[in-house]
């Protein structure tokens, strides 16, 4: 690739030479060949909001390609979809591209911690009595967790045993 300059010389039988020169000019008009992987879907990482994810782009050209990356093999990713970008050039300027998604989920389920069994008197002149309590929940993930109940705490209760479903839900 690039020019050559080429001199080329004639000889006769009595010593008598002649010379010219000429340059010879190649030109890579050949872009790189890329090869990005399918989309990659993976679960978050144990107790993490993410993934470290790794994967392989290769390229091929006829003379040397350079390649870089959006995000490298091995990074961590978020929660979501990410685009990867693989760039490859030549020495001669030629570029390709492609591109793939990461997509983390987040199957982590939030980590709740229900208050014990609550025994009470019925308070007076009523059938029941009002009962406060908390129950808490954490996640991998920032936000947390929003909890629910399927009787509110600091409602009243009837006389008699209540069982109370305690949900977490987080971002996700």
């Amino acid at each position: 690739i690039g020019t050559t300059v080429v001199t080329a010389t004639a000889t006769d039988a009595a010593g008598n030479t002649s010379s010219c020169t000429f340059s010879v000019t190649v030109e890579d008009d050949e872009v790189p060949a890329i090869n990005c992987p399918g989309n990659i879907l993976v679960n978050n990482d144990n107790g993490l909001c993410g993934a470290v994810v790794t994967f392989s782009v290769a390229v091929n050209d006829n003379c040397i390609a350079t390649l870089v990356l959006s995000h490298e093999s091995g990074e961590f990713f978020p929660i979501g979809v990410t685009t990867v970008t693989a760039t490859a050039t030549d020495a001669s300027g030629n570029t390709t591209t492609c591109s793939f998604t990461v997509t983390v989920e987040d199957n982590t389920v939030p980590l709740i911690a229900c208050p014990s069994n609550i025994a009470v008197s019925s308070d007076p002149g009523a059938c029941g009595a009002i009962v406060n309590f908390e129950a808490t929940a954490s996640d991998n993930c920032v936000g947390g967790a929003t909890v629910t109940y399927s009787q509110n705490p600091g409602t009243l209760f009837p006389v008699g045993q209540t069982i109370v479903t305690v949900t977490a839900v987080d971002g996700n």
